[in-house]
């Protein structure tokens, strides 16, 4: 998908607002994806500095570049987080069962307590 139109004609030439409203758009879509991106901050910076001086082919292709990184660290944070998960869940299951056998043993014991008096 491209964020800029390829060819125009004059009877499709977007008015001077649109062009505004497509650049802001994609601005702020280039700001977002520069932010989330996993990258050293001096690469950021390097690509924010040649983005006046890119093409609309380049900025899209830039833009994919920036989406494809943030949605493979997502995916890595969301597995990350899943195994996080999973083991506290399995941690809470180990000592659950523990309590529990715990309280079984004391009130086995206060039964006998119970019994034997």
């Amino acid at each position: 998908m491209l964020y800029f139109p390829q060819k125009l004609t004059h009877s499709t030439m977007p008015s001077q607002d649109d062009f505004q409203k497509d650049a802001k758009a994609v601005g702020e879509r280039l700001a977002m994806l520069l932010v989330a991106a996993d990258l050293p901050d001096d690469v950021k910076a390097g690509f924010a500095s040649m983005i006046p001086e890119m093409t609309p082919e380049q900025i899209d292709r830039l833009i994919k570049i920036l989406e494809a990184n943030v949605h493979d660290t997502a995916v890595a944070q969301e597995t990350e987080l899943g195994q996080a998960v999973l083991k506290a869940q399995a941690t809470y299951e180990t000592e659950r069962q523990a309590a529990e056998k715990k309280a079984m043993a004391e009130l086995d014991e206060i039964e006998s307590l119970l019994k034997a008096g």
